[in-house]
């Protein structure tokens, strides 16, 4: 299977008062298409610094001495470790500003298109004095202003007979994404598509109010000014510059298409499990639940169709029957988008859910990679055997924490960092640091009690 994202030997180190705080030291994974990988470990261990680095998030005082962070065929970090490698120990946090600056306007076109992030703790990652549907329309008005103006046109273009056609074809073929498409472009009715099958898809309506809905997509009347406007944002596929930068033309033209952007967002948190999200999206982040919040913003992540969704601690704010619902949430999303899912969590069980595969890190490094089930139930890392076996059982077995304490990643040890906790370590294990080695069930485990044991 073709790989979504590639992290290799990335290493990030924090230039503190206090030292340098090596946060990555040769972190190495890779993550499918389609896939949803599982980033396990002990708070410190830089699961979140990982995921802040493939959406080059990371503060000034972040350096990148070493590494590549590739999606596609792009090196998202490139710039970032140029400036580390030639400032070598004289680096300076204001001139990695400069740099950062570069990259921010190079990642803006990515963020939210190709990748998008839900943060730890949605309410600090929502802005308390905007709708969260203006939230959620202004992601796609800022990637995808056609996508709006194509709706918008679709329903004043498309009659009664082409709704009842399209009705038809639903009924004989289901939800197929590619008949109702093929569909919609022979009758020029582009962007029909995703609203019809978006009603179609509901499981929350009878048959009968999911055909009245999809027969009232047609005749809509739409202002000339208004669709003018459509008409020329579809046609160039953006907003163009006249109606972007034209005094009072531009709030015209904003309001337009957030008019839409908050039916596509009421469509999102439908889909997502919201009730009345059409009263919803008029609300502030602070008079929602937690799982709400949760939802609206898994709602900007997938707002458009990203390739990659990086998930770093999604239920850790959220109680254990939201947890549960969040969870089913992720299970049913991974069936109905093709885009490719990176959770991160320091809870193995609400991984065991979701993910096909689960990386183990310690100290800035990747220990351990393979299929989830093979790791829960044949941990081969010395450090993945001791996590797993810290965890409570209904069992009753006794639980054994890890002895030790996590090393200062400001002087990390030499060799494995994990060999002062280590009860099998070795001469070998003080030296040097393990690489990855593959076994034969598929997995990759850098420790050096596997050194003879290569497939």
């Amino acid at each position: 299977m073709a790989d979504a994202l590639v992290v290799r030997d990335l290493q990030v180190h924090f230039y503190t008062r206090r030292g340098v705080y090596k946060a990555l030291n040769g972190a190495t994974m890779r993550l499918a298409k389609g896939e949803v990988l599982g980033v396990a470990g002990e708070s410190g261990c830089g699961k979140s610094t990982l995921g802040l680095t493939v959406m080059s998030l990371l503060p000034r005082n972040a350096a990148i001495p070493r590494g590549q962070v590739i999606l596609g065929n792009q090196d998202l970090v490139n710039l970032q470790t140029a400036y580390a490698a030639s400032a070598g120990e004289n680096f300076r946090p204001k001139r990695n500003e400069k740099v950062l600056k570069r990259v921010n306007k190079a990642m803006a076109l990515l963020r939210g298109k190709r990748l998008s992030m839900v943060f730890q703790e949605p309410m600090t990652s929502l802005n308390p004095v905007l709708q969260v549907g203006f939230q959620i329309a202004e992601t796609i008005y800022f990637h995808d202003p056609a996508l709006l103006a194509r709706r918008a046109l679709a329903r004043s273009k498309a009659t009664t007979k082409d709704m009842k056609d399209l009705l038809a074809i639903l009924h004989e073929r289901g939800a197929d994404e590619k008949a109702v498409t093929d569909f919609a472009r022979a009758r020029g009715l582009q962007g029909i598509e995703e609203q019809a099958l978006f009603v179609w898809r509901r499981t929350d309506i009878q048959v009968s109010r999911r055909e009245t809905a999809i027969l009232a997509l047609c005749n809509e009347h739409i202002r000339p000014i208004a669709k003018k406007t459509y008409e020329r944002v579809a046609s160039v596929g953006k907003i163009p510059i006249e109606l972007r930068m034209t005094p009072g033309v531009s709030r015209i033209v904003r309001r337009f298409l957030f008019r839409e952007g908050y039916l596509k967002a009421a469509e999102l948190l439908t889909s997502l499990g919201i009730p009345h999200a059409e009263r919803v999206v008029r609300m502030f982040p602070h008079e929602l639940s937690g799982g709400m919040r949760q939802r609206v913003v898994i709602a900007i992540s997938l707002a458009n169709n990203p390739e990659i969704v990086i998930m770093d601690e999604p239920t850790s704010a959220v109680d254990v029957t939201v947890q549960a619902q969040i969870l089913e949430l992720v299970k049913q999303i991974r069936t109905s988008v093709s885009a490719s899912f990176l959770v991160i969590s320091h809870d193995l069980s609400v991984l065991a859910e979701v993910s096909d595969r689960i990386a183990i890190m310690y100290a800035g490094r990747v220990v351990e990679t393979g299929p989830m089930n093979r790791v829960l139930e044949n941990p081969l890392h010395p450090y993945t055997q001791l996590l797993i076996s810290a965890i409570p059982t209904l069992e009753g077995s006794q639980v054994a924490g890890i002895k030790g304490e996590i090393p200062d990643m400001r002087a990390p040890p030499s060799g494995c960092s994990f060999h002062p906790r280590c009860p099998f370590a070795f001469d070998k294990c003080k030296t040097d640091v393990p690489t990855d080695l593959p076994q034969e069930d598929g997995r990759l485990v850098a420790c050096w009690l596997y050194e003879a044991k290569k497939p």
